[in-house]
């Protein structure tokens, strides 16, 4: 029961509050803490599966095939590696090469150099890779 006292040191609540209060803090703040915490664990094993998680056959693009027809075709490749958005290809011979259907197919930029060509695809490149060299 709750009293009103022109005393605010004989109010049973106010006791209550001045003696556990900082226990009562402490409990909520470490409640807090922890659903902050199992969140970002949920967050992160969902990130983790969705990496993990195996694709089928379906899910490979299908321009894959059409990229790598557009290099030359798989004989035309000597050599072949994947750096995040960026492949590096190099090529029995570069002139098989059409730039403009490797535009139209989703390559955002082709480099030629010397030895070898960059591909740079922002959209999924390693499923695209997995597709052309599986």
């Amino acid at each position: 029961m709750i009293y009103f006292t022109s005393d605010p040191t004989s109010n049973p609540l106010n006791d209550f509050l001045i003696n556990y209060g900082i226990y009562i803090a402490i409990a909520v703040a470490g409640a807090a803490f922890l659903a902050v915490l199992i969140l970002f664990i949920i967050s992160l094993a969902k990130k983790k599966n969705a990496v993990s998680a195996p694709k089928s056959e379906k899910e490979i693009p299908t321009n894959s095939l059409e990229i790598l027809e557009a290099l030359g075709g798989k004989e035309n490749i000597i050599e072949h590696s994947l750096n995040g958005s960026r492949m590096s290809l190099m090529l029995h011979n570069y002139d098989m090469v059409d730039e403009n259907k490797l535009n139209s197919l989703g390559v955002d930029s082709c480099i030629k150099m010397s030895n070898k060509i960059i591909l740079v695809i922002k959209n999924d490149m390693s499923s695209i890779y997995k597709g052309m060299f599986r």
